[in-house]
């Protein structure tokens, strides 16, 4: 198999790091049977875009628990590179995904767990932490200033694209360290105008749970108000009986 995948790879020599790697583990207890797992394998290899290309699946049971090894080589059987771009976000999207249609266990824990990402081009693990960056921080945010002060604490800088008419903006990118990324090429949620989407169902979602909190506060001294000359009555009562 080794000497299969280093024929391929001689298509493209100048590809870096060409074996992808990836882990499919399942809840102890848990085990879908050989031909399942190599139908999960493929399914799972063909929702993160890497296909017609060389592949092998490894079952061990070294822990408590089945996992299946995923080995696909990035140079494809017609010599183009496979498998660019967030391949992390797309394994975990596509294990959530097989894991609905087969009827697995679910569990917090059960997902791709991508053993090797170090195993990621420089460029594509640079792109995949500005993608987590993003995501942690966005959901504090109201404003993009907000977004972009929250980057700028974590060493990633923001830039504008403007139109030349209004000055209004149309596009987005992000450095970090020595590479720049359009907002688009991270993940399409966060072009100018998906982040821009984002936040104002943010803001909307504030300003609900601002006035049914006000609601509340209404309601209870409403309450309050009403049952005041009660409560005074009994307040007079209880004095008179302490004398």
């Amino acid at each position: 198999m080794a000497q299969d995948f280093q024929l391929q790879y001689q298509l493209r020599p100048e590809k870096e790091k060409p074996v992808f790697h990836a882990v499919l583990s399942f809840p102890t207890g848990e085990d879908p049977g050989d031909e399942k797992l190599v139908q999960l394998g493929r399914e799972f290899l063909e929702g993160i875009g890497m296909t017609n290309t060389q592949a092998a699946y490894i079952k061990h049971f070294d822990t408590s628990h089945v996992h299946v090894h995923i080995l696909a080589n990035r140079v494809g059987n017609s010599g183009e590179i496979i498998g660019e771009g967030m391949v992390i976000e797309r394994g975990i999207k596509t294990a959530r995904e097989l894991t609905r249609k087969y009827g697995l266990q679910t569990n917090e824990k059960k997902n791709l767990e991508l053993t090797n990402r170090e195993a990621l081009s420089d460029v594509a693990a640079k792109r995949y932490r500005l993608y987590e960056a993003i995501r942690d921080e966005l959901p504090a945010c109201r404003q993009l200033e907000d977004l972009e002060k929250r980057l700028l604490e974590r060493g990633i800088t923001t830039r504008y694209r403007l139109d030349s008419a209004t000055g209004a903006r149309v596009g987005v990118s992000f450095r970090i360290e020595n590479h720049a990324f359009k907002g688009s090429q991270v993940d399409k949620d966060f072009s100018i105008r998906g982040l821009g989407r984002q936040l104002a169902q943010q803001r909307v979602l504030e300003q609900e749970q601002t006035m049914k909190q006000e609601q509340k506060l209404e309601q209870a001294r409403k309450l309050v108000e009403e049952q005041r000359p009660e409560i005074v009555k009994e307040l007079r009562r209880g004095h008179r009986l302490r004398m």
